[in-house]
């Protein structure tokens, strides 16, 4: 339930997702005014009502089901065996292969270091990099390099680098360096969300690197649809890329 009422003109996602499904001829799909709608149906098949849920919060139900199988209990799973499946005949019918076959991931070129990325606690993705007492905790990334990286390039702690990818592009910004044992020789680790280029995000413009900028290779699973953003490699300018450009 929302703490406090939305401000201006903002909008739930749910009415976003319902007016664009409605203009793109797919509002069967949204057959709802208003979400709680949605939810009372969704509480009703257990029994339970929105109106309850609003009054209690949390309401606790007796399991159904036990939590583990018992041993030695005549359990089926949803196979055709009615036991646990390695093997898959579906996927082997369909193209693909039938036991998982591991797949080499791409590794770096030499003066290159894998690409990784995660979140801060004190930030939510990049929705947060311009609130004032949130910037005051954490005002802008690092990237992690080992020491050992860091010697090898010529690069101190607190010195800014810029990033360069394997597709030769660069970042918009720098950002200060971490040098750190917490990290692999053949990696470097950056928080997503920073690296902000609009202007009017006073408090977030020009503070540390966009990952998401470095990350132009997405590798698609064939099988199952998934995607791997962890195959993008980045190696470290010295200096300010803009000034070669400018001379």
């Amino acid at each position: 339930m929302p703490a406090v009422e939305p401000s201006y003109e903002t909008k739930p996602s749910w009415w976003i997702a319902k007016q664009i499904g409605e203009k793109l001829g797919l509002g069967a799909y949204f057959n709802f005014n208003d979400y709680k709608e949605v939810l009372e149906w969704q509480l009703k098949q257990a029994g339970l009502s929105l109106t309850e849920l609003e009054r209690i919060g949390i309401k606790k139900l007796p399991r159904k089901t036990p939590l583990y199988i018992e041993p030695g209990s005549d359990y089926q799973f949803k196979t055709a065996s009615g036991k646990i499946q390695l093997k898959s005949k579906e996927l082997a019918e369909a193209g693909f292969d039938a036991l998982p076959v591991y797949t080499p991931h791409p590794e770096p070129e030499g003066g290159y270091y894998r690409l990784i990325y995660g979140r801060a606690p004190m930030h939510t993705f990049s929705r947060t990099a311009n609130n004032p007492y949130l910037v005051a905790l954490m005002p802008e990334n690092s990237v992690w390099i080992n020491p050992a990286v860091a010697k090898l390039c010529g690069i101190k702690k607190n010195q800014y680098v810029w990033l360069k990818n394997q597709d030769g592009i660069i970042s918009t910004f720098p950002v200060k360096v971490r040098l750190t044992e917490r990290i692999r020789w053949d990696s470097v680790y950056i928080v997503h969300g920073f690296g902000h280029h609009h202007k009017p995000l006073h408090l977030a413009y020009g503070r540390g690197a966009n990952d998401t900028e470095m990350i132009t290779n997405v590798i698609t699973d064939l099988t199952m649809g998934g995607t791997g953003m962890r195959g993008n490699f980045i190696t470290f300018l010295t200096d300010d890329p803009r000034k070669e450009i400018e001379s």
